[in-house]
């Protein structure tokens, strides 16, 4: 009965993502299985403002939590099948609770990384949560080691360890957040009309690499280029990251300059 819980459990996670997305103007591309539930590949999600974000990461454990406070109230009041909401409560909660850690690829992770690539940048902000993703993993995997000695049959935790760390080892910062505003680009219209527009005063002989360490979530960056006895340059950074997918990190910002 607990299986059949914890799925059900899992399908209204996803589909309150699914549905805060559709409401909040995204679009979910597809919505895969893996063995510890389901996962929405959404797209547009960068186009959005910060809260609505915010939102979307917050409706599945959100959805858990109601369901676990509404099953562990009804179990206090009525006196049938007080057994069964009881799981069911646990389940929610539990599942609540997990989504919630604060390591990639879960909510928790997404909404600290989120907070971070504001404050920190983007690039910043990918290098600590795959530390904490790698760290948070080996903690499960851990944990599910003992589980198992405690409770046979029972590798939750260890899945759990092994899906966070692989997510989190696979990933490279640089690539992350090229992908990350590449993305952007394909609608960088109504990203920059939805963001907010933030100048960065930038030498010309500013390497790429530090350039994109300004690159942030929530705004739209445009970099300003001073050169000695010539106008000031703007740039996009759109225009830096399609300038990386055709010849690579290295250079510098007035090489972005002379490609465009």
């Amino acid at each position: 009965m607990i299986i059949f819980f914890a799925l059900a459990s899992i399908i209204a996670h996803e589909w309150a993502h699914v549905l805060t997305v559709r409401f909040m103007g995204a679009k979910i591309e597809r919505v895969g299985f893996f063995p510890l539930g389901m996962m929405a590949k959404v797209r547009g999600l960068e186009n959005l403002h910060s809260w609505e974000r915010y939102v979307i990461f917050f409706a599945g454990p959100l959805a858990n939590f109601s369901i676990a406070l509404w099953a562990g109230a009804t179990s206090r009041i009525s006196h049938v099948g007080v057994g069964w909401l009881d799981e069911l409560a646990f389940c929610n909660f539990a599942l609540a609770i997990f989504n919630l850690t604060p390591a990639m690829p879960l909510d928790g992770g997404r909404i600290v990384w989120q907070f971070l690539s504001n404050r920190i940048g983007i690039l910043r902000a990918n290098r600590f949560m795959i530390r904490v993703g790698i760290f948070t993993g080996v903690m499960f995997f851990a944990l599910g080691i003992v589980q198992i000695f405690l409770f046979p049959y029972n590798i939750t935790l260890l899945c759990a360890g092994i899906f966070v760390l692989k997510k989190n080892k696979s990933i490279a910062p640089e690539l992350q957040a090229a992908f990350h505003i590449a993305l952007d680009g394909k609608n960088s219209a109504a990203r920059a009309r939805t963001l907010r527009v933030k100048e960065i005063e930038i030498s010309h002989e500013t390497t790429i690499k530090n350039a994109l360490e300004y690159l942030a979530g929530d705004y739209f960056t445009t970099f300003c280029i001073a050169k000695k006895n010539s106008p000031t340059v703007k740039i996009r950074e759109q225009a830096l990251i399609k300038y990386i997918f055709s010849n690579g990190i290295n250079g510098t910002v007035g090489d972005v300059y002379g490609f465009l």
